[in-house]
């Protein structure tokens, strides 16, 4: 049971790390100066309403952005426990390990991006993109994103568009594969990195069960 508790752990920790697209190495406690639990209010006293209005606006947003580093912090830490009990290594070999672990992670998010969509009540199919209200690059510039968003967006908009020729379509599908192969060879090379770094043949499992390694 215990061994189950850890493994959910990790698995959910690992989703939110990648989803928010952070490592546990990132994840470390900052130096930034505590937004206060209340706005300002003796410092808004000589100021016009509209102001006052702009100060209190910006002290919720360094409040919400405030929680919102607070909780990825905790949850990373809570994904570096997991980890360090799932894999039984002390602090030296984990220094080692958790690097590859984070390489992984970011090399991987290609492989991870997808873009979904719905048909409405009409039967007409509508694109989930990336670049739609609350999702992971609203309000990103698309020059900006990250290649694969990027190239998803751009192929996404020849699919829509009723002019677009197949040669336009095929140059967007040699380039998104060709972002997520690049992907696919670094992950092998992390993998033959990783390999030699494990010391039991429970984390060589671990790993192999992943597909991290071969």
């Amino acid at each position: 049971m215990v061994k189950q508790r850890v493994i959910l752990g990790v698995t959910v920790c690992v989703s939110v790390a990648m989803f928010t697209g952070q490592t546990f190495s990132w994840a470390r406690a900052s130096n930034r100066k505590p937004v206060p639990p209340f706005p300002p209010f003796k410092s808004l006293r000589d100021l016009t309403d509209e102001e006052k209005a702009k100060a209190i606006e910006k002290w919720r947003d360094d409040r919400e952005q405030q929680q919102k580093r607070i909780h990825r912090e905790h949850v990373n830490r809570m994904s570096t426990e997991a980890w360090k009990q799932l894999l039984r290594v002390n602090e030296q070999q984990w220094g080692i390990i958790e690097q590859k672990i984070n390489k992984v992670y970011v090399i991987s998010w290609p492989l991870q991006v997808r873009a979904y969509g719905s048909h409405d009540r009409d039967g007409n199919f509508h694109w989930d993109r990336p670049s739609r209200d609350g999702g992971p690059m609203s309000g990103k510039p698309r020059n900006q994103m990250p290649e694969v968003y990027r190239t998803i967006e751009e192929l996404i908009d020849l699919l829509e568009d009723k002019n677009s020729k197949d040669e336009q379509i095929r140059q967007k599908i040699d380039a998104l594969q060709q972002v997520r192969e690049n992907a696919r060879k670094e992950l092998a090379q992390v993998g033959r990195e990783l390999a030699p770094l494990l010391t039991t043949p429970r984390q060589e499992a671990i790993f192999l069960i992943m597909g991290w390694i071969d």
